[in-house]
């Protein structure tokens, strides 16, 4: 039976946050091959440097491109929040406990907190290289649990990668398949018509 809802738990790339084309130069990197990538996993982690990053994929997808400019390509590929994300969250966050549960890295996050403001909208963010986990080991989604005290069974999750979902559906939480604002807004709206909540 459902439980009643007290905390929202967000990924960004996807849901929140428009991805802008591929990740690299001149290479249209599928966002399967993304997630697959062990270099992505390892910097996403905190486990390298973003010099070590763009010299490793320079090497494995043979970009003609400077490592300078893998990674200036690479800073802009987060364009935003979506429209409508930043207002989707005030609302939310009247009625519910609002986080961010997301994979990111030492490049993105200074956009995502300074220039997106994200820490304007979200009570934690939970940054996959911060805390050096990332989706969708199951520990990391332990350690939002733990942070949060608050019942997973209690706890919606909505995420754009089905792995992702599956992994935090592990651990108790409401979790939820979704892509871009409108699809959440639509799952939301599902969820919190429910009678439980």
């Amino acid at each position: 039976m459902r439980q009643k809802i007290e905390w929202i738990l967000f990924d960004l790339g996807g849901v929140l946050i428009e991805l802008s084309g591929s990740p690299f130069p001149a290479h249209k990197m599928p966002f399967s091959d993304w997630l697959s990538s062990e270099t992505a996993r390892k910097f996403e982690k905190g486990l390298i440097s973003p010099d070590a990053f763009a010299n490793t994929m320079k090497q494995d997808l043979k970009l003609d491109h400077t490592v300078n400019e893998i990674l200036s390509h690479f800073e802009r590929w987060p364009k935003g929040f979506y429209p409508g994300a930043t207002e989707l969250l005030m609302n939310v966050s009247r009625e519910f406990g609002v986080s961010a549960l997301s994979n990111t890295n030492a490049i993105h996050w200074p956009r995502i907190t300074l220039e997106f403001r994200a820490h304007d909208y979200f009570e934690h963010i939970f940054a996959s290289h911060k805390i050096g986990m990332a989706k969708p080991e199951i520990a990391f989604f332990l350690f939002a649990i733990e942070t949060l005290k608050i019942h997973p069974k209690k706890i919606v999750f909505f995420d754009d990668n089905p792995g992702n979902v599956a992994a935090a559906r592990k651990t108790g939480m409401q979790a939820y398949l979704v892509q871009g604002v409108s699809s959440t807004l639509n799952m939301l709206e599902n969820i919190c018509s429910s009678p439980k909540n």
